[in-house]
């Protein structure tokens, strides 16, 4: 019993250790960052961020939602990855130092991780506003009304 709860532990450990230490801190950013290469490349190809091509019965709405949270997003977290070691180079010989350099690498390596949960958060929150919307496609006879002949 005991060497088993012994092997339990050091399994337990050189998962949370991998998972936490290698897995969560350098494999999960750049994850994120070719998902969003991907959508950005998926978006292009269908061409759903193009309004005349919108055929909801809030076009503007729907186009303003998918230029924010599938494109400019998206977008941001490709551009980190392409315009970082460019700006750490400028940041580096410019009054930044080797710090500056550092910082700004490191930081935009995790840039997608922010811009991820951004998006997340702005999609969790525009859910009433998309439950309201479906609610209000309904014809009446399916609209949870209470009509009372008086």
């Amino acid at each position: 019993m005991n060497t088993n709860f012994k092997d339990h532990f050091i399994k337990a450990l050189l998962h949370f250790l991998y998972n936490y230490f290698v897995y969560f801190l350098f494999v999960v950013p750049f994850d994120l960052w070719k998902k969003a290469v991907v959508r950005l490349s998926e978006q292009k190809s269908n061409g759903s961020i193009n309004i005349t091509k919108i055929k909801s019965q809030w076009p503007f709405l729907s186009f303003m939602k998918s230029f924010t949270i599938d494109f400019l997003i998206d977008g941001f977290i490709l551009m980190s990855y392409v315009t970082a070691p460019i700006i750490a180079i400028v940041a580096g010989i410019g009054d930044g130092g080797f710090l500056g350099f550092l910082f700004i690498l490191i930081g935009s390596y995790y840039a997608p991780l922010g811009l991820s949960l951004f998006r997340d958060i702005v999609q969790l929150s525009i859910l009433p506003i998309k439950k309201f919307l479906s609610w209000a496609k309904k014809p009446a006879q399916y609209m949870d009304l209470k009509i009372e002949n008086k």
